[in-house]
């Protein structure tokens, strides 16, 4: 299920969660790039469309059930179509030694799509070749009149109508200035 872990929110899980949490955290934490969590009918019909002979399917009543707590032992062919669907296997509803390994797993991704992301965008960024040469000429300036310059940027881009830029400070990777 690739696809499922292109993208993920911001909840982080806890110690000890009850069956009802865990499926929140992957219903809040996988689904795809661009848009927000199944809803309990879609992962309940995504989960039938997938299913081969003798695979188990879960309606979307059973899956809301689960996920408000109605129902705290669901029958493991529902933990098995759930856990299928989201990669982590029926194990992770119930081993809480199964769902931290596949949480940290989950966070791991999450960074290393965040990195990638921030690549993608930084080199999208710099094929502009007049954001290069603005960019080489800022090297070697003090902090303050970097300070400066990025209110000033910060200004036209407001002046222009587009959006403010949310960047962290890039990491440095050992290099010096």
């Amino acid at each position: 299920m690739g696809e499922v872990i292109a993208t993920m929110g911001d909840q982080q899980p806890t110690d000890r969660r009850t069956i009802a949490q865990k499926l929140g955290y992957l219903i809040e934490t996988l689904h795809p790039k661009g848009r927000g969590p199944y809803s309990y009918q879609e992962i309940a019909e995504l989960i039938r469309q997938r299913a081969g002979d003798g695979d188990p399917t879960v309606s979307h009543g059973t899956i809301h059930n689960i996920a408000i707590g109605k129902v705290t032992n669901p029958g493991v062919d529902s933990l098995r179509a759930l856990g299928d669907f989201f990669g982590v296997g029926a194990r992770y509803f119930l081993d809480d030694e199964a769902a931290a390994a596949v949480d940290a797993r989950i966070r791991n991704i999450r960074e290393e799509t965040e990195r990638a992301d921030a690549g993608d965008e930084l080199a999208d960024v710099l094929e502009d070749k007049d954001v290069r040469a603005v960019a080489f000429r800022l090297r070697g300036l003090s902090a303050n009149a970097l300070r400066g310059i990025k209110s000033i940027v910060e200004g036209a881009r407001q002046a222009e109508g587009l959006p403010k830029v949310e960047g962290n400070k890039p990491r440095r990777h050992g290099r010096s200035q």
